[in-house]
């Protein structure tokens, strides 16, 4: 976990201008870097949310991701 929170903190700097440095969340930080990861691929960034929470135990949360991520995949006409 350490590790993580020392790459959220350098990507806090270079990011976001000084004023907002302090301000900025880890959230906010990390799904930026999430979205660069994937290159702002919509449906890996939502299957990584749907995996995070399956594994806090949010299944309800989980359900309605998953079901956005099939309505991205096969939208109805």
């Amino acid at each position: 976990m350490t590790n993580l929170k020392s790459l959220i903190e350098a990507k806090k700097k270079s990011v976001f201008v000084k004023e907002y440095q302090d301000k900025a969340t880890d959230a906010e930080t990390l799904g930026i870097m999430i979205s660069q990861y994937y290159e702002w691929d919509g449906i890996k960034i939502l299957e990584t949310a749907f995996s995070a929470l399956e594994d806090a135990n949010f299944h309800t949360e989980a359900t309605k991701v998953e079901n956005m991520i099939e309505n991205v995949k096969h939208p109805k006409s």
